[in-house]
């Protein structure tokens, strides 16, 4: 199903008597999770969160088939990075781009006020629902794995040559999967750690520098061969060396997730702008004849022989 978004133009002690006694202790306070500091500038896991699930419907998805949060805070932080370099330089002091940013904000809270408030009787929470009830088949993700991997890659290197050095490394982590797995859920835990290390240390391609991790990927977007295994493997138990067209590689399978339809609340925000979108005209007509009852009541002066 094709969900469109609706238009841009739709747009808060204890007394001194009882100070003798042993206060109880204060509430520790909340712990502020930080997800990255870009030169000095803190962005907590919790502003990263709001960012990420303010998105676009059609962005989050494509970042939720591409790399998720990780792969936003990427882009987030080159685009800050840009920012800061900007006000540096003063560039934010510009009358021509305080314009700009005024006009920005005044568009984002027209917009939003219109799709939450002014068109909340129009598609409502019930709606929204009805919606996803009646069209669930069509919010099925397939089935999932979140997966890591080592990587050597052949392009610099013969085949013969990338498969001795991953058959290497196949080795030094072979020796610790009796011991560790004979510990059960700790073990398989400790043995993830180790496979990571090895990924940092070893591995040929992007995903080393996060421990081989590849995220939650769902079937079909893999390469053949590594999906065949990687999907055929429990979690917590390595591979063997699997070839692919882009090198040997070890599977390590953190965690799988059946084929289940979206949650709703992942949802409900595209649903509503795709309903929104299918009653744009009556939405419109709304926004006119509230700006106008609006206009009637409000005190509204208009000098035209100022306006050049």
């Amino acid at each position: 199903m094709k969900l469109k978004g609706i238009t841009a133009a739709l747009c808060i002690a204890a007394t001194a008597a009882l100070a003798q006694q042993t206060a109880p202790a204060a509430p520790a306070a909340p712990q502020v999770k930080t997800a990255a500091v870009i030169n000095g500038e803190i962005i907590t896991a919790e502003k990263l969160d709001a960012l990420y699930n303010n998105l676009a419907p059609q962005m989050r998805a494509q970042y939720d088939k591409s790399g998720g949060k990780k792969a936003f805070l990427d882009n987030y932080i080159a685009k800050r990075l840009l920012i800061q370099e900007a006000m540096k330089s003063g560039f934010d002091q510009r009358e021509d781009v305080k314009a700009a940013i005024e006009a920005a904000r005044e568009s984002a809270l027209f917009d939003r006020y219109v799709r939450e408030i002014v068109a909340s009787e129009i598609v409502t929470d019930a709606a929204v629902r009805d919606f996803y009830d009646k069209n669930i088949k069509d919010f099925m993700e397939g089935d999932k794995v979140k997966v890591r991997h080592i990587v050597i890659a052949t392009n610099n290197r013969t085949p013969a040559e990338a498969e001795e050095i991953m058959r290497r490394i196949f080795t030094e982590l072979q020796t610790h999967i009796v011991a560790l797995h004979a510990a059960g859920e700790s073990g398989r835990l400790t043995f993830r750690s180790r496979f990571a290390e090895a990924a940092r240390k070893y591995s040929e391609d992007g995903s080393a520098q996060e421990g081989g991790d590849l995220g939650w990927v769902e079937r079909g977007r893999l390469d053949p061969k590594f999906e065949e295994v990687a999907f055929g493997m429990p979690p917590g138990v390595m591979s063997g060396i699997v070839s692919t067209q882009f090198g040997y590689h070890l599977i390590l399978v953190d965690d799988v997730k059946p084929a289940a339809p979206q949650p709703f609340e992942n949802v409900s925000r595209a649903i509503r702008e795709y309903l929104l979108s299918q009653k744009s005209a009556e939405v419109m007509t709304t926004v006119t004849r509230l700006t106008n009852e609006l206009r009637r009541t409000s005190k509204v002066s208009v000098y035209s022989e100022n306006l050049d």
